[in-house]
Order: structure tokens, then sequence, then C-alpha cells
């Protein structure tokens, strides 16, 4: 008889709020069974390789060389109805080189896994920004290594979880060379019965001297009822840095509200501008204006009909 890949379940750390293995049941089309997968992925079933090893037997795996010079690539992730879709991309930045890449995970009904593995080189810069509207499960999953002295890494996303959808944003960022940065801002909102997840690691190699890492989580519950799970983590081997990090999570702002109530604003529009107001400040500055206007579009829509 077929029987399902032992893919990860929260028991796994790196999946701990991202139960794959519950969401993975007989309404999925791809299925991913033990007598049809590859080695590799029976192999990375229960590790944070999954992604990858789906993806590769999926087909779905790009590669991508940045040699010199500055790219743009805007990706997007519409998914489809009871589909696991994986997807793997691989990324070098060569020395000198320059990468942003914009992902937009659209609202699905799908299991949505995105990876991208990113090699930095020396003087690379690697921006990002994930903005994930969720699905059955949908995970936005990024892995950075810093190759070579001085690469600036940006890493800022949004998570949108309405209704019924989990969205997650994942990352690792590892420095192995020195004098390198990195910034990252998450900021995400839940309703009733979403859930919103951020998981990042930052780990400093020994040799990564003069680091300069900065990482930071914040979460909005819009209502009784919404999940936000966060776990930043710096892992330091070299003495010579600067690190930092932060979480919070809460509700809107009460006083805030009560002031543009008070000043005739109706009480829906008092949410969305609050709402809004906190999410904008995530996106980073310097994109391309058609991108970041479909950017505030997505987040106004979303707005529209989820408050």
């Amino acid at each position: 008889m077929n029987q399902l890949v032992d893919l990860p379940t929260r028991r796994v750390e790196a999946w701990k709020y991202s139960d794959l293995r519950a969401a993975v049941d007989e309404r999925v089309q791809f299925a991913v069974r033990r007598d049809r997968a590859a080695p590799e992925v029976v192999a990375a079933s229960t590790s944070a390789g999954i992604i990858g090893a789906l993806a590769a037997q999926a087909g779905e795996v790009e590669r991508l060389s940045i040699v010199e010079g500055e790219a743009v690539v805007r990706v997007d992730r519409p998914g489809g109805d009871g589909n696991l879709a994986p997807r793997l991309l691989e990324v070098d930045v060569a020395a000198g080189g320059s990468l942003t890449r914009v992902v937009v995970q659209r609202a699905s009904d799908a299991i949505i896994l995105d990876a991208a593995h990113v090699t930095l080189g020396a003087g690379a810069t690697f921006r990002q920004f994930a903005l994930a509207e969720g699905g059955r499960l949908a995970r936005v999953e990024t892995h950075v290594t810093v190759e070579g002295a001085g690469a600036h890494i940006e890493l800022n996303g949004l998570y949108l979880a309405g209704s019924a959808k989990h969205a997650d944003l994942t990352s690792v960022i590892t420095h192995k060379a020195p004098s390198a940065t990195t910034r990252q801002l998450i900021k995400g909102v839940a309703s009733k019965g979403g859930r919103g997840v951020f998981q990042g690691k930052i780990v400093v190699e020994r040799a990564a001297q003069q680091t300069d890492a900065r990482q930071y989580h914040h979460g909005l519950l819009l209502e009784a009822g919404a999940e936000v799970f966060a776990k930043p983590e710096l892992m330091i081997h070299a003495d010579d840095v600067q690190c930092a990090h932060g979480n919070t999570a809460g509700g809107l702002d009460e006083s805030a509200k009560f002031y543009l109530r008070s000043r005739g604003v109706p009480e829906k529009q008092a949410r969305a501008m609050l709402i809004e107001a906190f999410l904008l400040a995530a996106l980073p500055d310097g994109l391309p204006t058609e991108i970041d206007a479909e950017l505030r579009d997505c987040i106004g829509a979303w707005l529209e009909t989820s408050i």
C-alpha cells in the first residue's frame, strides 16, 4: 500500500508551528508517496531541507547567478486549490553583485512551500521582501549564507493571516565572513482563525568578526482566536560583533483608535488606518515604483476584506 513520506510534524523544531504532515491529507493532488519519492526526499523528510527535496521531485528548482550589477526579481506564488506546491530557488550573488527579490504569496487553499538558498560573495547585497497571505499552510523559507566579507542583507516581510489561513515566514542567515551587515524586520497581522508564524535565526560563526546584525518581529492580533507565533534567535560564536533581536505581539492601540473615532472616523476605517500604518513600516525603500504600489494595493485589499 502507498504510504505517505514522513513529512515533518510540530515535533521537529524547524517546523514547530507549521505541522506539514498534518496539513497533507487526501485532498492533496500532488501526493508525496514513499514508493514514488526520490531517495533524497525520504532522507530529508524530517529535516529543514524538505522543501528543496520536494521541489526537486516536482521539477520546481530554479538557479540564478548574479555576477555583477544589480538585478530585481519579482515572484508570484498564487497556488492552486488542494495542491501541494513546493519550489526552490538557488541563488549565487558574486562579489559586488546585488539582488532584490520580492515574493508575493497570494491567499490560497493550497500548501505553498517556497524556499530560497542564497550565497553571497564579498561586498554582495541581497534584499528580499516577502508578503504572505497564507494558505492551508504557506511557508516562505529563506536561507542566506555570507561567504565573503562586507556583504549586506535586508530581509523584510509581512504576513497577513486571515480566517483559516496559515502564513509562515522562516529564515536562517549564516555569517561566515567578517564585516557583514544584516537588517531584518518582519511584521504581521492575524484575524480570528488565522495563524501567523515567524522563525528567524541569525548565526555568526567564529570567523565572522565585526558582524552587525539586527532582527525584529512585531505581530498584531486583531481579535480573539487569532494566533501569532514567533521565535527569533541569535547564535553568536564571535566576540567582536554588534547583534540584537526583539519580538512583540499584541492588539491594536485602543487609545489611538479612540483618538480617530473621537474625530469622526468610522470604526472600520479607524482600524484599517492603524493596521495599515503598522504594516507599511516594513516596506523597504528603493523598490521599483510599480512593485511598491502593488504591495500597498495588496495590503489595502486585504484590509478591505478582512477587518
